[in-house]
């Protein structure tokens, strides 16, 4: 068996790498740690520090010939600009393998070569390798490496996201919770509590459908059903199933909504303790922010 650990990333495609870095900076006051082209898998991304969590915006490598045709030149042509995966730590990856070809899982390499799990038993530096999960097998686009796939900040002795809390006017505490979109959630239970070895941790339903919420390694993940008319139903009849938002847990929702509305972002409030930033406004992304905390089980 394998376990999870924390999110690696959480991945976003977008046209222009250079305006979302940017804009990155100008809202999060972000920690970079990578940039750089792919060239056998046609893609450009920046790695970078936002609180607890990593985000990868990643671009079509476009001096390279044939990039369109790249899994992320695809991604890009069939859906725009859009989240795109989770990545977790895993301590096996190995195991890994073995474990998601057991469930029916297929899976792919950054390339989209699908990996054949007997020569992935053979692998001698399985921190070199990542392995992406069908988004068929798995409601969304799953991505699984070990620690050492890049020099993340966050597994050094003694790293803290405390200046994010303390000092930054959004007041980033944490990530509250990804979200990931179903058809039906039920479906995400054998998933998230079965083959990933999460459990469930919460119910919920709203406005916006109905959610059950897992414990997944080191985070939170809301799987969630939507209800006709809402912006995630749209999102789910454009994209289908797959990664839709991520919301940021913070200390002071006024303060964090007066600091995004003085650097012109436009957003929306939800009742008195949350605000979210919609895909038209954020390239392509959903992105929230919550004083509320989750009463989880």
């Amino acid at each position: 068996m394998f376990e999870i650990g924390k999110v690696f990333h959480l991945t976003h495609v977008v046209e222009d790498l250079d305006a979302v870095d940017r804009w990155y900076d100008e809202i999060f006051a972000c920690d970079r740690f990578y940039r750089a082209v792919a060239k056998f898998a046609a893609r450009e991304a920046s790695l970078l520090v936002i609180g607890d969590m990593v985000m990868e915006p990643v671009q079509v490598a476009h001096s390279i010939e044939g990039a369109d045709q790249a899994p992320i030149g695809r991604f890009l042509s069939r859906f725009g600009e859009h989240f795109h995966s989770i990545a977790w730590y895993v301590d096996d990856l190995r195991a890994t393998v073995r474990a998601l070809d057991d469930a029916g899982i297929r899976q792919v390499d950054v390339a989209g070569r699908r990996i054949d799990p007997t020569k992935a038993a053979s692998w001698t530096n399985t921190s070199a390798h990542a392995v992406w999960t069908h988004p068929k097998d798995t409601h969304a686009l799953l991505e699984f490496s070990e620690p050492g796939f890049a020099a993340d900040p966050r597994l050094a002795a003694g790293w803290t996201a405390n200046r994010w809390r303390d000092e930054h006017p959004l007041g980033i505490e944490g990530t509250s919770h990804l979200t990931v979109l179903f058809e039906d959630v039920e479906q995400a239970l054998p998933l998230y509590a079965g083959v990933l070895g999460g459990s469930q941790v919460g119910e919920a339903t709203t406005e916006q459908g109905r959610s059950i919420y897992f414990a997944v390694g080191e985070g939170v993940v809301e799987a969630l059903q939507p209800e006709a008319g809402s912006g995630a139903a749209a999102d789910l009849e454009s994209a289908g199933e797959g990664v839709f938002a991520i919301t940021f847990k913070v200390v002071d929702i006024g303060r964090a909504a007066e600091f995004l509305a003085g650097k012109g972002q436009v957003f929306e409030r939800l009742g008195d303790d949350a605000v979210v930033i919609r895909p038209e406004h954020a390239f392509g992304m959903t992105v929230g922010f919550t004083q509320r905390a989750l009463h989880l089980a």
